[in-house]
């Protein structure tokens, strides 16, 4: 992975990798710009994709630590396999909301040993879903993915995994 000006790549956290995401370290000398990642070769279309969003390089004497925001899911079961729960903040913050409204949240289900999402949807303003998915028995879970904000301020939203629920 390279940072503009794709001088220097960045190094690896040893964080295990997804097809999704990849955890690295910023290099020294980054600017903002685009991301740069490269398979086999450094060919844009031949192994490089290029990130269609910039990256922001915080300056190094900017005293702003990004705000962690701890958050939390809920899961909830009910009759005809609707499922219903809450994403909220451990602590709440001035800019709380930012972490709850709007977030997606999958559904998912344990099949053979894996989660598999079986429902998507997004909490309202209040950080409430509710999702019909399919009447199937077996272990379901809810998802809130990390966010990363810049604006109001500079903030994670923590990702949250809600407790396993079953159903017979």
């Amino acid at each position: 992975m390279r940072f503009a000006p794709y001088t220097a790549t960045a190094t690896h956290t040893g964080t295990p990798e997804t097809p999704t995401r990849l955890t690295v370290l910023v290099p020294p000398g980054t600017i903002d710009g685009q991301i740069r990642v490269s398979t086999f070769n450094d060919v844009v279309g031949e192994g490089a994709v290029l990130s269609d969003t910039r990256f922001e390089v915080v300056p190094p004497d900017c005293d702003l630590f990004p705000l962690e925001q701890p958050r939390s899911v809920t899961l909830r079961l009910r009759k005809h396999m609707v499922a219903r729960g809450m994403v909220s903040l451990t602590t709440e913050g001035d800019h709380s909301t930012v972490c709850v409204a709007s977030v997606p949240v999958k559904i998912q289900r344990r099949v053979s040993g894996h989660w598999k999402t079986v429902g998507s949807t997004t909490t309202n303003d209040t950080g409430a879903y509710n999702k019909r998915i399919k009447d199937k028995p077996g272990r379901y879970r809810a998802t809130a993915p990390m966010i990363f904000l810049v604006e109001p301020v500079l903030q994670t939203c923590l990702r949250a995994i809600s407790p396993v629920q079953t159903r017979t």
